[in-house]
C-alpha cells in the first residue's frame, strides 16, 4: 500500500468520526453476531476495544516474527554476500586473464564460479578461453569438469553453450561437427546474436554452402553496420574476406574452378557486387592465374569498385604469380592518372601493371612516390625488384634491408 493511500485512508476515517460522534452521543449501541448455534453479542464499545487489542496483539506478532528473522536469517545473507563477492572475484579475474592473452589460466578460473545468475557466462568464457588456448589437453579438462559439475548444477552445459562449443569446433576447423551442432539446435539465424550470425557465417563458408551464403549475407553485413563503428565494419569485412578466400580455395581443391565459376553465377548479383565476396572470388582466380577473366570483371565493375578493392586484387595476384600482365587495365589506370597524377593508389597500381609490362622505368616511377609513404612489404618488394632490373644494385639492396 502507498505512502499517499494510507494518509488518505487515515484522513476519511478520522473525518467519518468526527462527522458520527455527535450522532451517537448518549446512545450505548449493541451489536449481535449469530452464526447457527454460535452467537456474540454485546456492546459498541467492548467490541471497538476488542478490535484494538487484537490489533496490537497481531502488531506484537508480527514484529515478532521479523525479530526471529533478523537472528536467525540475517547472518545466512551475509554469508550470501561474502559468498557472492568472492563468486565476483572469480569472475572477474578471469576477465583480467583473458585481457592478458593467459587463455588457460582463465579458463581453469571461470570454472570456479558457482553464483547461479553467472554460471552459465562463466561456462561459456571457460569453454571459449579454452578453444583460444588452442591446446587439446585444456579443451579436454574443462568439457570433462563441467560435466561432472552438470549433475550438480541446474543448468546443463551441452544444452545453454551451443555457442561455445560451435567456437571449439571452429578452432579445431572440424566444420563438419559444427554443421552438425548447427542443424542439432535449429535456431533462426537472424534472431540471434551478432557474434552467432558471424560464426554461423564462417561454418558455413568453409562447408561450401552457398546458397546459404546467399541468402543470409547481405543481412547481416547490414545488421552488423548498423550496429557496429565504420572502423569495427571495415575489419569485420577483412576478416570476412579472409573466411570467403579460405572457403573458395576449399571448394576449387575439393572440385573444380569450374565448378566455382558456376556456384559463382547462382549468386544473386548485388552479393556477386559485395566487395569482400567479390575479393575472395578473384583471388581464388588469381590462385588459378586467370588474368583476362580478373582483368574482365574488373574492368565490367570499375564503376562499382573502389582503387582501393582493385590495388588489393593486384597485390593479391602478384603475391601468387610474381607478375601481372593486364593490357587493358594498363591502358585504363594510366588515363586515369592523366587526371588524378597524384593519386597515390592509382600509382601504386600503375607500378604493378607497369612492372607486367616490362616497363621497368615506369613502374620504378611510380612507386617510388607511394612506397616511402604507404610502407606496404609487397609494394616495396616490386620496388626494390624493379631497381635491381634497372641495375641499380646498391639502392636495391638498401630497399630490401629498409624491409
Amino acid at each position: 500500500m502507498g505512502k499517499w493511500l494510507k494518509i488518505i485512508i487515515a484522513i476519511t476515517i478520522i473525518v467519518g468520526a468526527l462527522l458520527s460522534a455527535p450522532l451517537l452521543v448518549g446512545e450505548q449501541g449493541y451489536v449481535l453476531f449469530s452464526l447457527g448455534h454460535w452467537t456474540v453479542e454485546g456492546t459498541v464499545i467492548s467490541f471497538a476495544v476488542a478490535i484494538v487489542l487484537t490489533t496490537i496483539a497481531f502488531y506484537i506478532v508480527i514484529k515478532l516474527v521479523q525479530y526471529v528473522f533478523m537472528m536467525l536469517i540475517w547472518p545466512s545473507k551475509w554469508w550470501q554476500k561474502f559468498h557472492a563477492k568472492k563468486q565476483t572475484g572469480f569472475y572477474q579475474n578471469g576477465l583480467n586473464l583473458m585481457a592478458l592473452g593467459q587463455w588457460q589460466l582463465a579458463s581453469e578460473t571461470f570454472l570456479k564460479v558457482r553464483r547461479h545468475e553467472r554460471i552459465e557466462s562463466a561456462r561459456t568464457l571457460s569453454l571459449i578461453c579454452a578453444a583460444r588456448a588452442n591446446n587439446k589437453e585444456c579443451t579436454d579438462t574443462t568439457l570433462a569438469a563441467l560435466s561432472l559439475s552438470s549433475s550438480n548444477d541446474v543448468i546443463d552445459p551441452k544444452v545453454n553453450l551451443p555457442f561455445a562449443q560451435l567456437v571449439i569446433a571452429c578452432q579445431n576447423q572440424n566444420y563438419d561437427a559444427a554443421l552438425a551442432l548447427l542443424n542439432s539446435i535449429d535456431l533462426p539465424v537472424l534472431k540471434q546474436s551478432i557474434p552467432f550470425q558471424q560464426l554461423w557465417l564462417e561454418i558455413t563458408i568453409y562447408n561450401h554452402q552457398w546458397a546459404e551464403l546467399d541468402k543470409y549475407l547481405p543481412k547481416i553485413n547490414k545488421a552488423i553496420k548498423k550496429e557496429f563503428s565504420e572502423s569495427a565494419y571495415k575489419d569485420w569485412m577483412q576478416t570476412l574476406a579472409e573466411w570467403l578466400e579460405l572457403g573458395f580455395a576449399g571448394f576449387v581443391s575439393k572440385n573444380s574452378l569450374n565448378q566455382l565459376e558456376q556456384a559463382w553465377q547462382t549468386l544473386q548479383k548485388h552479393n556477386r557486387k559485395e566487395s569482400a565476396l567479390l575479393f575472395a572470388y578473384l583471388a581464388a582466380l588469381a590462385s588459378a592465374q586467370q588474368s583476362d577473366k580478373i582483368e574482365e570483371i574488373l574492368l565490367e565493375q570499375h564503376k562499382l569498385l573502389n582503387n582501393e578493392v582493385i590495388l588489393s586484387v593486384i597485390r593479391r595476384y602478384y603475391q601468387v604469380n610474381h607478375v601481372v600482365q593486364m593490357d587493358k587495365l594498363f591502358h585504363r589506370v594510366h588515363q586515369q592518372l592523366s587526371k588524378m597524377p597524384d593519386d597515390k593508389t592509382l600509382l601504386t597500381i600503375l607500378g604493378y601493371l607497369a612492372a607486367g609490362q616490362r616497363d621497368h622505368t615506369l613502374a620504378k616511377q611510380a612507386l617510388q612516390k607511394v612506397v616511402y609513404s604507404q610502407k606496404n612489404v609487397t609494394d616495396t618488394k616490386l620496388f626494390a625488384q624493379e631497381l635491381a632490373l634497372l641495375g641499380e644494385t646498391q639502392k636495391s639492396l638498401e630497399v630490401y634491408h629498409s624491409l
